[in-house]
């Protein structure tokens, strides 16, 4: 979010922050494009302040509901300098409310798997900044490539990898098993980090205390390895036994 001094209209930006739509409602009724107009530095449009202060809840749902009467859906989801549109908002700050009502506009929930310029989804955000209830929501919401579609899906790749280890590193273990039960092979993807990428496997391994026993990876470990895939003597896909 920007402060006043990169705040290219000052009453829209705090009547967002403020939760105060009877503000500005008459301006943007007189100019609907200020609905959309991006009003900071860095490219944000109202509905991403809005979003991201997770409280005001009714400017949201009036921006987005004259948005969409405009037959604009499509501008719910610009992205700022960084490629975050609300959505990655929404999922940085926890914001249940507005990624509800996002997705309510995206039946088809493509925007679940747009990546913003470090190349995060709604999804890997949400671990990251530890809000559990809107990453099992988007992990619902969220679908795997198809097999004729291209490109890297979001449990796939270093977009897995980010996934899975921090959704880990998040304490969230009951969301990594249920994660690893679909996607047995996001055990062995490395996630962004620069300075040493590590697998889920490698994060266990330094948290002795996540385990009842406390010992590395214990009975955690074990059931994880036991929905690794692997090929049997006939060559055909089994799970290892541990």
């Amino acid at each position: 979010m920007a402060d006043d001094d990169h705040v290219k209209d000052i009453a829209i930006y705090k009547a967002a922050l403020g939760d105060k739509w009877a503000s500005v409602s008459k301006l943007f009724k007189d100019n609907p494009s200020l609905m959309t107009k991006r009003i900071t530095q860095v490219g944000e449009m109202p509905l991403h302040i809005a979003v991201g202060t997770n409280s005001s809840h009714s400017f949201v749902d009036e921006l987005v509901k004259d948005i969409v009467a405009r037959g604009e859906n499509h501008m719910l989801f610009k992205g700022n300098k960084y490629g975050n549109n609300p959505l990655h908002f929404a999922a940085m700050v926890g914001n249940m409310h507005a990624t509800k009502l996002l997705l309510k506009h995206n039946p088809d929930k493509t925007q679940t798997r747009v990546r913003n310029k470090d190349g995060n989804m709604p999804l890997q955000l949400a671990a990251w900044h530890g809000n559990k209830e809107t990453l099992e929501f988007l992990l619902k919401e969220t679908p795997d490539l198809l097999p004729d579609e291209e490109g890297v899906g979001p449990y796939s790749g270093v977009a897995g990898g980010d996934l899975i280890t921090r959704t880990i590193m998040a304490g969230f273990y009951d969301v990594a098993l249920d994660i690893i039960e679909k996607h047995p092979d996001i055990v062995f993807l490395k996630d962004s980090s620069k300075k040493s990428p590590k697998t889920a496997l490698e994060i266990l391994a330094q948290k002795p205390e996540s385990f009842a026993s406390g010992r590395r990876l214990g009975l955690w470990g074990s059931f994880i390895y036991s929905l690794i895939p692997v090929k049997n003597d006939e060559g055909t896909t089994d799970h290892s036994k541990v």
